[in-house]
């Protein structure tokens, strides 16, 4: 810029202008030098300029320019503000998002002019959603600063970066200090309020006067930041910094909070004992390993302890949560991955069949392994042998038809019985040559190893596991089983956590809905609900045996869902506040029970028992029959939940040796045993059924169980809810999620309580979480 007298003549990084940019005589410089078209001054222009910097690729010089040529069409953006150069221009990009929080509308809902109702420290977005996240003399406004510079980091993609402008002395003062405390609900004002005009013409407390010790403060949340000062006018401007905040790495940032509900004070305490910034450490599902190796050209792909490669930790966590894992099952592994083997080996004694081509491969002081051939030895097998088959990477190698070898696996797994599997997978097409001829380079570069006959298309693979298996999504959506932190702290690589891969994970339950069904979460948009089926859906009646007659009402439910052994009166029961600490909505459920006089309700997906023992409580006559597979183990969630920037609210009411108690209960009896411990009072109330729903709907029906209402805290899809309402029209309808965004920011429940509403004419009641339908 030249510099003529107290005005600059330069280009606008904002609208592209070039002119004469007059200092005007407001007393702030940073808010001075309006631009002479666009007229935004220059705390806009130089945010302008730093992102101007992180995405132009050197090829434009202002915003026009930049959205003009389609380099921030890809790009994800969060801004929370009404008005500003930045929305102006970023409304009609596609990955835009527009916020501005209204304490009296629900998180995440959205106004008809588009823009969401968002709390910087408690966003409702699905971990690594955005690229860029802008605010805009924002964060002075915030009372709970560590909070908010969590909750942006941990929405930020690895990389990603937060551009911020904050008032600012110069020089910083050494530390961070708070001018307006919260005691007992009520503001106290340390120092002589001051005040900014908020976006939507009202005013707003600043509550921080910022200082040099931000910098320690984002380290310590795993992030970077910059100060950058570069405003070019003839005044010396140092108070007009842009802040940069990067976050580093793969681990999405957390924060530690107070037992009170209080976040932590704004200082840079989050470090461990040696100064150096908290990071979540990796660790092997298997053997709970801390080192990895680099391996195949890939990162941290291999356990340096037990030798677990991504594809095997995720199948291992898959069998864990989907039920693999039980004792008593007849398992046959195909390729027996060693961490795998022993587990089965321990729960299944003998039952368990470790089997290869080749045995001497996978020889083992810890098992035996038989031979096998898929090709010819699968017909010798009885139907229903086996209770789950698991096998990765071992189809590729198969030179016979594929489609057959799967049908004979079929035949041989047992009514009820799970299928679990792994291929490599390239592009959308299977490219394959059973000729014996083609020699082993011709293997190696056509299908990436010289002993392979195929290479698996991700749409052909799914078409082929439909044709044999029967329609359904049986592909795992790893996101929809676990946190994105639980992938990352097991080394599974992000392109593991979407789409099709060679890391992913295809399921199977014989004689039902795929069980990949009921755990997938939709990547892209949800797709749009399904019609109400006209008949109620057909499951198969596995219930019902030849020449067995099914036994009505509640005394046999009882016999045949008895409650398991467990050391009652030993261990306190407990609740997590999984109702946001009573603001969970539940209440409308509460005052539906009395007031419609419900004496049997179902509750699917019972977790561990906390919103039934509130129904339960709600009416002395009530009978709870909850529905739940209870399977895996919770006690790894639990113990994450301490410091996790979200969930900690569920245990801000316990004190750090109640939640280890917890978690040690988990580890040691289970969910199951857990969760009814937890209902012990209300054991002639409450009635169990371990099922995964909806067939548990089904088999509620055929046993001609009257529910008056359902409750709905499952999978997030609608099957549920289509279920409910053929089996049982005459129900009350309820259930949680109506806030609950999938990593698009979608709200997917909403979506198909709405639809389902449409088309059956009801009216929905909604409160935060929860929501009701009238009739």
């Amino acid at each position: 810029m030249a510099l003529t007298g107290r005005d600059v003549d330069g280009l606008c990084s904002i609208c592209g202008a070039a002119g004469t940019f007059v200092r005007g005589d407001h007393r702030s410089v940073r808010e001075s030098y309006p631009c002479p078209k666009c007229r935004f001054t220059l705390r806009w222009r130089d945010q302008a300029g730093v992102i101007l910097d992180e995405f132009a690729r050197g090829q434009a010089v202002s915003l026009d320019a930049l959205i003009a040529q389609g380099l921030l069409d890809a790009v994800d953006i969060f801004e929370p503000a009404l008005r500003g150069p930045f929305v102006r221009r970023f409304r009609g990009l596609p990955g835009y998002v527009q916020s501005y929080f209204t304490p009296e509308l629900p998180l995440g809902s959205t106004r008809d002019d588009g823009v969401r109702n968002e709390d910087l420290t408690q966003l409702t977005f699905a971990d690594d959603s955005f690229d860029l996240v802008i605010t805009s003399d924002v964060m002075e406004h915030l009372p709970d600063i560590e909070a908010a510079f969590s909750e942006i980091l941990r929405v930020l993609r690895p990389g990603g970066c937060h551009v911020c402008s904050i008032p600012n002395d110069f020089p910083f003062p050494e530390t961070t200090s708070p001018r307006v405390e919260i005691r007992d609900g009520q503001e106290i004002n340390l120092k002589p309020p001051v005040y900014h005009n908020s976006g939507d013409g009202s005013t707003c407390l600043v509550y921080t006067d910022y200082g040099a010790d931000l910098t320690d403060l984002i380290r310590s949340l795993g992030g970077h930041l910059s100060v950058v000062r570069r405003s070019g006018v003839l005044e010396t401007c140092n108070t007009n910094a842009t802040f940069v905040m990067r976050k580093l790495g793969p681990v999405t940032a957390t924060r530690q909070t107070s037992r009170t509900g209080a976040a932590a004070p704004a200082s840079p305490t989050l470090t461990t004992k040696d100064h150096s910034p908290m990071t979540a450490t990796k660790q092997c599902p298997i053997c709970d390993g801390t080192t990895f190796q680099d391996f195949g050209g890939r990162r941290d792909a291999r356990c340096s302890t037990c030798l677990g490669v991504e594809r095997t930790r995720l199948m291992y966590m898959a069998l864990e949560r989907l039920g693999g894992f039980e004792a008593g099952k007849r398992v046959l592994h195909f390729a027996p991955e060693l961490g795998l083997g022993r587990r089965f080996l321990a729960l299944s004694g003998e039952k368990y069949h470790a089997v290869d081509l080749d045995p001497e491969r996978y020889k083992s002081k810890v098992f035996t392994v038989g031979k096998m051939d898929m090709c010819s030895d699968l017909a010798g097998i009885a139907d229903d042998s086996y209770d789950l088959i698991v096998h990765s990477h071992v189809l590729e190698h198969v030179p016979c038809d594929v489609t057959g070898v799967l049908q004979q696996l079929d035949r041989i797994l047992a009514p009820g019985g799970l299928h679990f599997l792994c291929v490599p997978i390239r592009g959308d097409t299977t490219i394959e040559d059973l000729s014996p001829t083609l020699t082993e380079a011709a293997r190696k570069e056509r299908f990436g190893q010289e002993d392979h006959v195929r290479v698996f298309g991700g749409k052909d693979m799914q078409a082929l596991l439909a044709q044999v298996w029967g329609p359904g999504t049986h592909l795992i959506d790893p996101l929809a089983l676990f946190e994105p932190d639980t992938l990352r702290r097991a080394a599974i690589p992000a392109e593991a956590w979407k789409g099709v891969s060679g890391h992913s994970i295809f399921f199977y339950r014989k004689g039902g809905h795929s069980p990949a069904d009921a755990t997938s979460v939709p990547v892209a948009a949800a797709p749009a609900p399904a019609p109400a089926p006209k008949a109620p859906p057909s499951f198969p009646k596995e219930d019902v045996f030849p020449g067995s007659k099914i036994t009505f009402g509640l005394k046999f439910l009882r016999r045949d869902n008895p409650w398991p052994e467990f050391p009652w009166g030993e261990h306190a029961p407990f609740m997590l506040a999984l109702d946001a600490n009573g603001r969970g909505g539940r209440e409308i459920i509460t005052r539906e029970i009395v007031d419609k006089n419900v004496t049997l309700m179902a509750e699917v997906g019972c977790f561990l028992g906390g919103s039934v023992r509130h129904w339960l409580e709600a009416k002395p006559d009530l009978t709870v029959i909850g529905v739940d597979p209870w399977d895996g183990n919770w006690a790894a969630y639990v113990e994450r939940m301490v410091n996790h920037p979200q969930m900690a609210r569920h245990v801000w009411h316990m004190d750090d040796a109640e939640v280890a108690r917890i978690v040690q209960m988990l580890r040691q009896y289970g969910n199951y045993g857990v969760a009814l411990n937890n209902l012990r009072l209300y054991k002639e109330r409450f009635i169990p059924v371990r099922r995964f729903s909806p067939e548990a709907l089904f088999y509620l029906s055929e046993r001609q169980i009257p529910l008056e209402m359902i409750y709905i805290d499952a999978f997030k899809h609608r099957d549920d809810l289509d279920a409910a309402y053929a089996y049982y029209p005459h129900a009350i309808l309820s259930g949680d999620d109506w806030l609950w965004p999938d990593e698009t920011g979608k709200f997917v429940m909403q979506d198909h309580i709405k639809a389902f509403a449409h088309e059956h004419g009801f009216e929905i009641e909604s409160s935060r979480q929860t929501w009701l339908l009238h009739r």
